[in-house]
């Protein structure tokens, strides 16, 4: 059973790296959420060999992403090369939740089911072609949860000290990455409380030990806020912070649920915060990666089978509590602290790509979770493996970039 669970998994890989690189082929790289913003950023570094000033769309970002696909660039003397990269970006990500799922799940298929929801999400899946720094960003966020876990498990204090250095490194290359990876830090204050409580014997320990992380990694990624301080750029976010008005939304925007009869798959990111989170996890929304179209048999089987999928995930979440309490904790509070960035940002942004939960797109890691708790059950391990079967294959289908399409021109 287990080679035929490994079989399966190797399959999904390589579709899914062909997938990702026939799109980049084809994808022009000023396509996307600001594209154009982010390729400059990539040449202008591959060609001057330094950073450019942080005065024009994206390049207030923090440099790590950019300057990988700069490297990439200069290597293989193809833009192309840097557009590959979140392809295997997207796999690092996998693999992060995979070997999170394994700290709590010891058996195979429920963690191989649990990288395979990943995998088979439309959110994830309309990055790869992409000239963007979301899947690099979200990896390192993912790193730090999973990095969390392991540390609640540990006992001597090498493992605890390892895993505190994997938390402080990821922080550090995520703020290096994009300064989102804040986001990250209410599940890692609940992960931490969760340790301090279960080692009382060293808790001045772990305190002492986590204030010197905590410092450096305040230290090392300062340089980034000092830079975006000092940007001019339009969506500068330190900026933008100092600017906040809440935006004149009707209130109605926060819960309409009219987009569901009227199986609107498109639209509702100009009108319902739920709809358009539901459209951007599901199903590709914003028309990112397929044509416009007001109507698409793939698009409405992969809207429709959140309704299955979304349910049976937290179902698993909730059991997850009787087989790990402190697992399950993090899981819960990565889930609010995602959900809750997503609501405070469409209230300081009524701009319609702010209605994009991919802005929060760590919150794939509980949604993992859950599909793998709730594959304990025999019977569900197959439904679920025939849904994720579906979702997949329609994903690739509708997801294989044609030369026709506009994002080729």
């Amino acid at each position: 059973m287990k080679r035929f669970w490994w079989v399966i998994a190797a399959a999904v890989f390589s579709v899914s790296v062909i997938l990702g690189i026939h799109n980049a082929t084809l994808y022009k790289p000023w396509h996307g959420f600001d594209g154009e913003g982010h390729e400059y950023y990539i040449t202008y570094i591959a060609q001057n060999k330094q950073l450019p000033p942080p005065t024009g769309w994206e390049t207030h970002q923090p440099p790590l992403y950019y300057v990988l696909g700069a490297g990439l660039m200069g290597v293989f003397h193809d833009f192309k090369a840097a557009q590959y990269m979140n392809t295997f970006i997207l796999w690092l990500l996998i693999g992060m939740v995979g070997l999170g799922l394994k700290v709590v799940f010891k058996n195979t298929s429920q963690i191989l089911l649990g990288m395979f929801a990943v995998a088979a999400l439309p959110m994830l899946n309309i990055f790869p072609p992409m000239v963007t720094n979301e899947l690099l960003n979200t990896f390192w966020i993912v790193s730090a949860v999973v990095a969390l876990l392991y540390l609640l498990r540990s006992k001597e204090n090498k493992h605890i000290v390892l895993s505190l250095i994997w938390i402080t490194v990821s922080l550090i290359l995520g703020f290096w990455t994009k300064i989102s990876i804040i986001t990250a830090i209410p599940t890692l204050m609940a992960g931490l409380a969760i340790v301090y409580l279960k080692n009382k014997p060293k808790r001045n320990q772990l305190i002492a030990l986590s204030a010197v992380f905590v410092m450096i990694t305040v230290v090392a990624s300062l340089p980034v806020f000092r830079s975006g301080s000092k940007s001019e750029a339009p969506s500068n976010i330190a900026s933008s912070v100092k600017k906040i008005n809440v935006t004149a939304r009707p209130v109605d925007f926060y819960f309409r649920l009219d987009w569901i009869p009227k199986m609107d798959m498109y639209t509702t990111q100009y009108y319902s915060l739920l709809g358009g989170a539901w459209n951007s996890f599901w199903t590709d929304g914003h028309n990112a990666v397929t044509p416009f179209v007001s109507f698409h048999k793939k698009s409405l089987i992969l809207w429709l089978l959140g309704f299955i999928l979304l349910p049976i995930s937290m179902y698993g979440l909730m059991r997850l509590r009787k087989r790990d309490w402190s697992a399950a904790v993090v899981m819960y509070t990565l889930s609010a602290s995602m959900l809750g960035m997503y609501v405070v940002y469409n209230f300081m942004s009524n701009h319609y790509s702010a209605v994009r939960l991919t802005y929060e797109m760590a919150i794939v890691v509980p949604y993992a979770f859950g599909i793998a708790s709730a594959a304990e059950n025999k019977k569900l391990m197959w439904v679920l493996s025939v849904l994720l079967g579906i979702q997949f294959i329609v994903l690739v289908s509708f997801f294989w970039i044609l030369p026709w399409w506009h994002v080729t021109q």
